[in-house]
């Protein structure tokens, strides 16, 4: 577990049409909004999308995985359409236990959960089935992708290559939760169909050390993006950003929302393109969802980064508890814990801040307030805007409230009284960067490499 700067936060112990209402309220069950996409109207349309032709739209076509050449004949279940293919120096315990992953995965996601069954590869592998390819090299998983034409929208079959490394069922179960987002939209990022597929596996699974692992990478590092464009050791971790929305905005079958949101980005990319054509995002689909608001964007955004604060050891019921399973792994950093009575206080954020990600400051209420007010300022860097909650938790770490900052889009400063933090032990202070180029570019996880910016943060009596 990597070192990290806490707050004495404690609280239990260390161990698709939307209208959105903004505030959460702290009661014994997660607080639930109004749903996207299902329950709350109809289905959003197509989200309008501007494009510019210097700006990155989409993953590569040509996938940096290739398919390993069959050296025998694969296993293939009798019940659903899987194939595992043992390379060499792949055991046969491990090929049946690869092999059971697979089935087990299909049965649950796509029998049970009646998501999408992975698109047909037209016997690349030597049928129609999902392949699987064992390798005896220490490597991670890799998804390659097979496009082929449609008239519509783009598909892409998966093959997946698995080394030695990780968890088998756990690898099996990501491979297909990739090879159903390659099915849905292949134009979306890596790093988001990595995300998406452990989020399918959470929610089928019991969590393992590498799913504590994936949470702990994200949480040690709040200030990096959620959401970015290449896969690496930080997308499983992305699975947070589908837990929290199926959690406070889900309706219907589990994993339904995050599954939706991916179909409904989906484009159509001209042939023979080099990128795939990614214009239209989940994230867009997500600011669609919300009416194109971009104050309803930013409090989204801003909602999820409390409910980040509040995971694993520091779960008070109310945002995200079935996450509680990670306990310490699951508190983030913060970049200062200060106290009241040190006040006025200047702090700038220990790190630049990416798009999506986070600053959080722990403010110790270890005076009493009176008759005073808290002054609170932010500044940070041009051209993003950053949404800042502000929340009050008691002695027992339950949330009293949550005060929003004022979504300032063109500004770079902001600033926030609070009074009446009667039976608050402390204050959360969580600032998000909004990202974005523009206002014509909102934030895309197609631009990355991500600029990050820096953040200051003012506390005062007043």
């Amino acid at each position: 577990m990597r070192e990290r700067v806490n707050s004495p936060w404690d609280l239990r112990g260390v161990g698709v049409a939307v209208t959105l209402a903004l505030t959460l309220p702290a009661s014994a069950q997660p607080a639930r909004e109004r749903p996207f996409l299902f329950g709350g109207g109809s289905l959003p349309k197509k989200a309008p999308t501007q494009t510019d032709p210097w700006l990155p739209t989409g993953a590569r076509v040509i996938s940096p995985v290739e398919r390993p050449a069959q050296r025998e004949p694969p296993g293939c279940s009798f019940s659903v359409p899987v194939c595992v293919h043992r390379g060499p120096g792949v055991t046969e315990a491990r090929a049946s236990e690869a092999l059971a992953g697979l089935e087990r995965a299909y049965e649950r996601l796509v029998r049970v959960l009646r998501l999408p069954a992975p698109a047909s590869d037209a016997g690349q592998g030597g049928s129609d089935a999902l392949d699987l390819y064992l390798d005896a090299s220490p490597t991670r998983l890799g998804v390659g992708a097979e496009p082929f034409a449609t008239l519509r929208f783009d598909r892409a079959a998966a093959f997946c290559v698995m080394g030695a490394f990780g968890d088998v069922q756990r690898e099996a179960a990501l491979c297909l939760g990739e090879a159903i987002a390659l099915a849905l939209d292949p134009a979306e990022t890596p790093h988001l169909r990595r995300g998406y597929a452990a989020h399918l596996w959470s929610l089928t699974a019991a969590p393992s050390s590498a799913d504590l692992e994936a949470i702990d990478d994200v949480q040690a590092n709040p200030e990096r993006a959620i959401a970015t464009r290449e896969s690496g050791p930080t997308s499983e971790g992305a699975a947070l950003l589908f837990e929290y929305l199926d959690a406070s905005r889900g309706v219907g079958h589990t994993g339904t929302l995050a599954t939706s949101l991916m179909s409904i980005a989906v484009d159509k990319t001209e042939p023979r393109a080099l990128l795939w054509d990614n214009s239209t995002d989940v994230f867009d689909a997500l600011r669609r969802s919300l009416e194109d608001r971009p104050r309803d964007a930013a409090l989204l955004f801003a909602d999820f980064a409390v409910s980040r604060a509040f995971l694993g050891a520091r779960d008070d019921g109310a945002h995200l508890p079935a996450l509680e399973w990670a306990g310490a792994f699951g508190r983030p950093r913060f970049d200062w814990s200060l106290k009241l009575s040190s006040l006025p206080r200047r702090v700038a954020s220990l790190r630049p801040i990416e798009p999506t990600g986070v600053m959080y400051v722990w403010l110790e209420l270890d005076q009493d307030l009176g008759e005073k007010e808290l002054g609170f300022q932010a500044e940070w860097e041009s051209p993003v805007s950053f949404q800042w909650a502000l929340v009050a938790v008691d002695q027992e770490g339950q949330e009293l409230k949550r005060i929003y900052a004022p979504f300032v889009e063109r500004g770079t400063q902001v600033e926030q009284s609070l009074s009446d933090l009667k039976g608050a032990r402390g204050l959360l202070i969580a600032g998000t960067n909004l990202g974005g180029i523009s206002l014509a570019h909102p934030f895309d996880p197609d631009y990355a490499p991500f600029e990050p910016h820096a953040c200051t943060v003012y506390l005062t009596k007043l």
